[in-house]
Parts: C-alpha cells; structure tokens; sequence
C-alpha cells in the first residue's frame, strides 16, 4: 500500500503488487478543502491515514467507508505530522510553533 497527496488536494492510496509486474489500484480516494501538507498512516491504527491542511485543519482519511473527519481544528498551517510506533496517536507541528498530540480512540 502507498499513500500520497496530490496537488489537486486529493490523498489516494494505491495497492501495490508484490511484484514488478502487478496491477496498481486506486483503494481510496479522499478529497480535501486546501491542499494537503503532511500526512502519516498510524501504523498502530490502521482503520485510516492522518493529514493535515495548509487551512490547519487535522483529517482523518477512513479507508473502510472512504469518508474522511476533521480530529481537529487549528488556525495555523499544519507543517508536520507524526505517529508513533506504539500506541493510537499522532503529533502535528504548526506555523505557529504549536504543537498538539491527539489520541486516537
């Protein structure tokens, strides 16, 4: 599985085949309202990908009913985001000099 954000603001996930040759598909497609600046896939919650916005918002992506929500709202644009190994969180990095953890239920 690869994730990645376009500049049409839209985060695809693509399965990739185990070999060369395999067929590439698009699993999700999500659309967001500003254009995606980081993104992290929880790998301790694999029910979704995390991105966050230039708009400063934090999203979740849900790869079972291909619907994304906001986990949170900030003012300031979104510059990094974390998961760690351990454990159903994430950490993002704003313009700002804000940090924020969010706990994932």
């Amino acid at each position: 599985m690869l994730c990645l954000a376009q500049s049409d603001n839209i985060v695809f996930i693509y399965k990739l085949g185990t070999n060369w040759g395999d067929r590439k598909c698009i699993c999700n497609k999500f659309k967001a309202s500003s254009s995606v600046t980081c993104l992290t896939w929880p790998k301790s919650y694999q029910g979704g990908v995390v991105f966050g916005l230039a708009e400063g918002h934090v999203k979740i992506g849900i790869t079972r009913s291909n619907k994304t929500g906001v986990l949170y709202k900030t003012k300031s644009y979104v510059v990094s985001l974390a998961s760690p190994n351990r454990g159903k969180s994430i950490i993002s990095g704003h313009l700002d000099g804000s940090i924020y953890i969010y706990h994932i239920d």
